[in-house]
């Protein structure tokens, strides 16, 4: 169906079409008034366009339009003496409200017409037979009835068929819906067994074991993974396919990335005598902007592909960098193998969903046929392509062309180091342990309980495992045990993670409000990230619970006084203080050599908590705004100077400096209104107090840190 707008844009050309006829004719055969006199027709289209801006009513605006236009129709072919033809006007505006579909309007139109057209057969036949004999114009009063009861007809068929497509479009909209739930529901429910058979075979692969039990571990553990990945593409692709994919950039190491997908690659290849070949050029900036998580996901898909279907020689990695513009170029990857090859009929399957090729050939390849699909839909969404040649039995090679946005333009000078990549491919150690760490797990379902106390115990702490979470809030309201950190199942029956947290936030003490609360969710879906920090969570970690992501957690949010380092499978255990200085006592001496601030206010600026105001003041003291605030000054660029200014101002008022806070805003206002004598005369003075007390607070961080040590020894 055509939309309203456009049917009336339509409807008001024709008619305009119209009324130009009439004025040529008038203005050939005519004087000068009769020529204005046809000229009135503009006024239904002047009249209509005035309607569409004001009324709200479609049928107000068709009502306006087809009333105005059959009065003055007839007033023109009275005056010029066409009456004759008027209905042939009439037939056309009828074209035009069955346009718009609406059977009521379309019924009405065709009774005001008609009426009016028989009137005039009746009245005005004399005037009539001077253009069209009467005859003829019976035979078009005839031919118009029929013309109006098929319009009628066909408008009633239209409307019905557009409230059927309704219908069916509201169930589509249903059925996608019911799409998702049933994929976050099928997310959760398969990951949380997942979730166990890993967790075991994980820890049953620590235990001293035969040749033959680690094998069957070992089998465990690979069926496992290749499980979880191909939920994980089908989940993805679903994303895609409803249009729910979204891209997140954010700035990323390149070296790091190109380092981590090396890694997991390596590995796979470990028992196939194939060479994988690294060729990036040094130019790479350092620090780009994008999705490195997808950018990581299309790189490990191309060379898992490669993989596969590789069974000798070599496996080339080749990256370039094109520089576009100031903060901006392209990303240019190639994957060349010396694979099977494909064949020129089954190029054209490569990117299609589901799309394996020779599936008889390759029946021992792993996999959904995904892979391709959703990497070709991430690069098209993040404004890349990806294109493929291939010679059969001597290899392929896919590449892809990547615009990315620069942070920091210093080359990268990758290296591939690829002893590192084989020593971090060894069996992950932790980087810590806490023994007096207090941590607790909810969970509804009890083997996942089990296997998270038993991986949490190799961190050397035995965690407090609770089944719901009402039983966590209780725990919390009470206060009975102060916990370091909390890890919250996603999906529990009566009251789920979610809720827990937000009523555990909502409980009147500081503790509740400041306790790291983590995640734990089998649910791959997009949103739940948001909605855990909407509902006051920290952090999440993914089901099922790997080692080495749990040390990041724990080694993130457990205090550092109950860390203990391991390095080399050792504990480097701190040394025991002789005058152990209370938590608030040195958080006091530290707010108290601050000069220069109001400390109350910025403690309220951080909600109350003296802990979240000493980290704030330790990222006061790092930041190098300062420095930027003088490169712009000094280069005159007064629109970014403005932007430094704004954020000064928001550090200085969050830390309580509030008259230095004030002096940043008036170079900020001073910035927007261009008056660059004012930001000349003040600039020196304000850069040298905001520096000095940057200095200020650094030294007594500095100072309360060393009296820590001092105290220790």
């Amino acid at each position: 169906m055509l939309p309203f707008s456009t049917t009336i844009v339509l409807s008001l050309i024709e008619y305009f079409c119209v009324t130009i006829l009439h004025v040529i004719y008038a203005y050939g055969h005519f004087s000068l008034e009769e020529t204005l006199w046809s000229a009135l027709g503009f006024i239904p289209i002047l009249l209509t366009i005035l309607l569409s801006r004001t009324a709200k009513k479609e049928s107000v605006i068709v009502r306006g339009f087809y009333i105005s236009m059959l009065i003055v129709s007839y007033m023109i072919s009275y005056k010029l003496e066409t009456l004759g033809m008027l209905i042939m006007v009439y037939f056309a505006g009828a074209l035009m409200i069955a346009l718009h579909s609406n059977r009521k309007l379309m019924l009405e139109y065709s009774i005001v017409s008609s009426v009016i057209i028989t009137v005039m057969a009746i009245f005005q036949m004399e005037t009539i037979d001077k253009v069209c004999p009467s005859q003829l114009y019976y035979i078009y009063m005839i031919l118009y009835a029929f013309g109006m009861v098929t319009l009628v007809f066909m408008t009633n068929g239209i409307k019905n068929y557009k409230e059927r497509m309704e219908e069916k479009n509201e169930e589509a909209q249903n059925a996608l819906e019911a799409k998702s739930n049933f994929l976050a529901n099928m997310s959760h429910e398969i990951r949380t067994p997942m979730n166990a058979i890993c967790g075991m075979a994980q820890l049953l692969s620590e235990e001293d074991l035969g040749e033959t039990e680690n094998e069957y571990v070992e089998t465990i553990q690979k069926s496992s993974e290749g499980l979880l990945s191909i939920i994980n593409e089908i989940l993805d692709f679903s994303k895609i396919d409803s249009g729910k994919m979204e891209i997140n950039e954010d700035e990323y190491h390149f070296n790091s990335l190109i380092h981590d997908v090396l890694s997991i690659i390596e590995f796979r290849l470990r028992d196939k005598s194939v060479k994988l070949v690294t060729d990036i050029s040094p130019n790479v900036p350092r620090v780009l902007i994008g999705d490195e998580l997808r950018i990581r996901q299309i790189l490990i898909n191309l060379l898992n592909n490669a993989v596969n279907f590789t069974y000798k020689g070599s496996i080339t990695l080749k990256i370039r960098w094109i520089q576009q513009g100031v903060g901006t170029g392209v990303m240019e990857v190639e994957v060349k193998d010396t694979g099977i090859g494909i064949s020129d009929e089954n190029m054209g399957k490569l990117f299609k969903a589901f799309g394996q090729i020779d599936t008889r050939k390759n029946r021992n390849v792993e996999g959904t046929g995904l892979g391709l699909a959703i990497s070709k839909n991430l690069l098209e969404l993040m404004g890349g392509g990806i294109w493929a040649t291939s010679v059969p039995d001597y290899g392929s090679t896919f590449s892809f062309s990547l615009p990315q946005k620069v942070k920091d333009n210093r080359p990268s000078n990758y290296v591939n180091d690829h002893n590192l990549i084989v020593r971090q491919n060894d069996e992950f150690k932790i980087s810590f342990k806490a023994p007096n760490a207090r941590v607790m797990i909810v969970d509804d379902n009890k083997v996942n309980l089990q296997v998270a106390f038993e991986i949490m115990k190799r961190f050397g702490f035995e965690a407090t495992t609770i089944d719901n979470g009402a039983e966590a809030v209780n725990r919390i309201e009470e206060h009975l045990i102060t916990y370091d950190i909390i890890f919250m199942d996603h999906m529990m029956p009566f009251m789920d993670g979610v809720e827990a947290t937000e009523k555990i936030r909502a409980l009147d003490s500081q503790y509740a409000k400041e306790i790291p609360i983590v995640a734990l969710t089998a649910n791959a879906i997009k949103g739940v990230e948001r909605q855990f920090k909407e509902a006051g969570m920290n952090d999440y970690l993914s089901k099922p619970i790997h080692v080495n992501q749990l040390n990041d957690i724990l080694k993130k949010w457990l205090p550092l006084e109950k860390q203990i380092r391991v390095v080399d499978g050792e504990e480097m255990k701190p040394v025991q203080s002789a005058k152990e200085r209370t938590k608030d006592e040195m958080e006091e001496d530290l707010i108290g050599a601050v000069k220069g601030v109001n400390v109350e206010n910025g403690i309220r600026n951080c909600g109350g908590s003296r802990g979240v105001y000493i980290r704030i003041l330790q990222t006061f003291s790092s930041s190098n705004l300062s420095s930027g605030l003088d490169t712009y000054y000094e280069a005159q660029d007064w629109e970014n100077y403005e932007v430094m200014a704004h954020s000064i101002k928001g550090a200085c008022r969050n830390i309580g400096a509030d008259v230095l806070a004030d002096k940043a805003f008036k170079l900020e206002t001073a910035g927007k209104q261009k008056d660059i004598e004012y930001i000349k005369k003040n600039h020196d003075s304000f850069s040298d107090e905001y520096k000095e007390l940057i200095s200020c607070i650094t030294r007594a961080i500095i100072d309360n840190m060393t009296a820590a040590k001092l105290e220790g020894n």
